[in-house]
């Protein structure tokens, strides 16, 4: 009876270690599908141009936005294309979702010591770095650039509406191209960030934005923070 209660009591484990597992290898497989496509035939993608829903994001398309994006500037430039990298994609995660949950904008992490830094965030899931950078970026995802915007809350509804003040139309969501795009242009005219995406000695890439809490319940539209890793 032992023996048996045992052995019922291990398949129940495998069984249940199976349940946990296997979503997140079909997602892992189903957004990796993502960076096997040439940036071209990414960006042909319908969906890119769809505006962002802030309440339902869709942060797998947002996330191969800014990589292929951030791709097309190594081309220009005559450099090779950036490698995705599956383990600095999950230390991005990390990072760009700590930014929002935990409200701060910045490289290090006040919250949390054991991943404070960027080193600490990437030798958590990896070690085959020698040499590693790391960009982040705050942004609107309001269409239009540097568009002043007007606010106000329509009757029978909790949710604010941002309105352009002079047309008093509201304003739209930024498309997933859009803002991938908006964001890798203030990376490129940004010495800094630029030196990190045009450094030849840099061959892994992964990134990853995040939407704001609760978009359209407070006066501040909607924004995004994101971060991208580079290794080599």
């Amino acid at each position: 009876m032992l023996l048996l209660s045992f052995i019922k009591k291990i398949n129940s484990m495998k069984y249940l270690f199976f349940i946990l597992v296997i979503p997140h290898i079909i997602f892992a497989q189903r957004d990796s599908l993502l960076y096997k496509m040439s940036t071209i035939e990414f960006m042909k993608l319908p969906e890119l141009n769809k505006q962002i829903d802030a309440k339902n994001p869709n942060n797998a398309l947002l996330d191969a936005a800014l990589f292929h994006i951030t791709n097309e500037q190594r081309v220009v430039h005559n450099l090779p294309k950036f490698k995705y990298s599956y383990s600095l994609h999950k230390a991005t995660n990390e990072h760009s979702e700590a930014m929002i949950n935990q409200d701060f904008y910045s490289h290090e992490n006040p919250f949390s010591p054991a991943n404070r830094k960027m080193t600490d965030r990437i030798f958590l899931y990896t070690l085959e770095f020698k040499e590693m950078a790391e960009n982040i970026a705050q942004h609107d995802i309001l269409g239009g650039i540097d568009e002043r915007y007007c606010f106000e809350i329509p009757r029978n509804s909790q949710d604010y509406v941002y309105l352009n003040c002079e047309t008093k139309k509201p304003v739209p969501m930024r498309t997933y191209a859009e803002l991938a795009r908006s964001v890798v242009e203030g990376w490129m005219n940004s010495p800094h960030h630029r030196e990190n995406i045009l450094n030849p000695r840099l061959k892994s890439l992964a990134c990853s934005g995040r939407i704001s809490k609760n978009p359209f319940k407070t006066k501040r539209s909607p924004f995004a923070r994101l971060t991208q890793d580079f290794g080599g």
